[in-house]
């Protein structure tokens, strides 16, 4: 479904990712990993097209995406999230949902000509909303501010807005970070559930216990290059992996 080959990328003198090539297949969850300055949130920035690369390749569904735009391959279902979750915090759970997906009837003229599509088609991005937030326990919450929110339920929300736009693959950008034990079994569950109905995942998190709970293969980064993949059990007992992320000797 999605494959990195040979990337690359520099800032000035500096080798932030260097020839790194890995892929995904469709029903997958895959983890990348590595220490502070790896180079991962780097790399996710150049899939996702938020940041261009230097050399080498990104394929998405047979074709060759790196030159389009993030806009373009949202469109083609490629979605991703953000350490730190982006959205509306002064509108409800509910107005940070409604707002994602787009209404094909609507147009100045459509408002005349299509009136009774339009409400159709509100309705049933209503309905959608509505299911997504009981889904991840959120729809007693679906009238607040998103600024109330915990840092966990921020998460669940973002997540919830990018399944909104019906992607085919998710990115996860530290989706365990501050979130606390009990919280992080739902997102576990939420994250395996997804799959099981279909959804693939790239997932970057720190939080190796996490990684290894849901991924079924794993990358690790270190200075910017690919330097072991496997399992969650082929990694946690390489020892280049204990050595640069775990910092045994």
């Amino acid at each position: 479904m999605l494959q990195v080959k040979e990337l690359s990328k520099n800032f000035g003198g500096v080798q932030a990712v260097k020839n790194v090539t890995l892929e995904v297949n469709k029903g997958e969850i895959v983890g990348l990993i590595g220490p502070n300055g790896a180079g991962k949130t780097t790399l996710f920035n150049m899939i996702s097209l938020f940041l261009p690369s230097n050399s080498g390749e990104i394929n998405f569904l047979d074709e060759k995406i790196d030159t389009s735009t993030p806009e373009a391959v949202v469109g083609k279902g490629l979605l991703r999230t953000f350490q730190t979750p982006v959205g509306f915090p002064k509108l409800s759970l509910l107005e940070n949902l409604m707002v994602v997906p787009p209404n094909d009837s609507e147009g100045l003229f459509s408002i005349f000509y299509k009136k009774k599509k339009i409400i159709r088609e509100e309705q049933e991005h209503y309905d959608q909303v509505c299911g997504l937030l009981r889904q991840f326990n959120l729809y007693e919450k679906r009238n607040e501010l998103a600024e109330n929110l915990s840092a966990a339920e921020l998460k669940l929300l973002e997540l919830c807005r990018q399944l909104m736009a019906n992607p085919k693959i998710m990115l996860l950008d530290e989706p365990a970070s501050g979130v606390n034990p009990i919280m992080l079994d739902k997102m576990v569950q939420h994250i395996l559930r997804l799959r099981s109905e279909g959804m693939t995942f790239l997932v970057i998190d720190h939080n190796l216990g996490f990684i290894y709970r849901i991924c079924d293969r794993i990358y690790c980064l270190a200075n910017g290059e690919l330097i072991a993949s496997g399992t969650p059990q082929e990694i946690s007992n390489n020892d280049k992996v204990k050595s640069v992320y775990l910092g045994a000797s």
